[in-house]
């Protein structure tokens, strides 16, 4: 989970569309308690940039029970469950400007802005400890656009849950830097002991499993997608071919009875009885004996 941060169930939207000339700083951030966006922006001179950003916490908490091996339910987590989307699309040329403020001495010394283009797109998915990234910096022009998807959806006791983290990038630099990175650590923490098995001599370490690092200085078009999908398995309950009990078959403990052990139930009712002779072809008369001779075959 995102440190710090609690489930609050809300929807928002929010679209942009801005052009001008002068200088302009854009900060963007989503941080819920499993999901992270943050978009930030600036640079002077011309500007052209529009973008979607949609997000909700769809779940706070809940839980759901199951059958463990050792006969009695457990309790299982659903976690929250949330959703961010974004995108955006951008053609900023920089340059430098001036702007004269107020009837004061700024009006008579106009403030010069020439920054360069920074542009800076980050999203996180803490339950998947799994990260994307793309940094533009120091560009004299930026045009492209930017696709980013993230889906936090917790098991229930029907369905696994799944992590989606992915993003789609088509950047054409002039003059500047461009980073992405793509990070998915590993779950398994190995620390290490001292010789006699005492203590940890250092800090317990994560090693990624997957690792992306490209880095472009200069002049660079670059197309690129990166998707990352993982599912969470649901907690399932004991599926024995038939279940041991100690007080009676029907008095055994379930979430839901008639669907976890329907495949048993006709055995403890004996409907499955009256269900297999049903489908006897030729049909059977289970008011006669079903023998084969002739001396019971007609027989009750």
């Amino acid at each position: 989970m995102n440190p710090g941060r609690e489930a609050i169930k809300y929807k928002h939207e929010m679209t942009d569309d801005v052009t001008g000339q002068g200088f302009a700083v854009e900060y963007k951030s989503i941080n819920t308690n499993n999901l992270s966006l943050l978009e930030y922006y600036h640079g002077s001179g011309s500007v052209d940039m529009a973008d979607i950003l949609n997000s909700q916490q769809k779940t706070t908490s809940g839980s759901y029970y199951y059958l463990d091996y050792d006969g009695t339910m457990k309790k299982a987590l659903k976690g929250a469950n949330s959703v961010v989307s974004y995108t955006r699309q951008y053609d900023n040329v920089q340059s430098p400007t001036t702007f004269a403020y107020g009837t004061g001495w700024y009006a008579a010394n106009p403030i010069e802005y020439n920054s360069l283009i920074k542009d800076k797109t980050e999203a996180r998915s803490y339950q998947e400890s799994a990260s994307m990234h793309r940094q533009v910096e120091y560009a004299h022009a930026l045009k492209g656009d930017i696709a980013v998807d993230i889906n936090c959806t917790g098991p229930t006791a029907e369905t696994d849950g799944v992590g989606i983290l992915s993003m789609k990038i088509d950047d054409d630099v002039f003059q500047g830097t461009l980073h992405i990175g793509e990070l998915l650590l590993s779950p398994n923490v190995n620390p290490k002991v001292d010789p006699e098995g005492k203590k940890k001599i250092k800090p317990n370490t994560i090693d990624p499993i997957i690792e992306v690092q490209n880095d472009y200085i200069g002049n660079f078009q670059v197309q690129k997608t990166m998707k990352l999908e993982i599912t969470k398995d649901r907690e399932t309950s004991q599926k024995d071919w038939l279940p041991c009990c100690m007080g009676g078959f029907f008095d055994l403990p379930s979430y839901n009875f008639n669907v976890q052990y329907a495949s048993w139930k006709g055995i403890f009712d004996c409907s499955c009885r009256e269900e297999s002779i049903s489908t006897m072809k030729p049909a059977w008369n289970t008011t006669k004996a079903q023998f084969p001779t002739q001396e019971y075959q007609f027989k009750p």
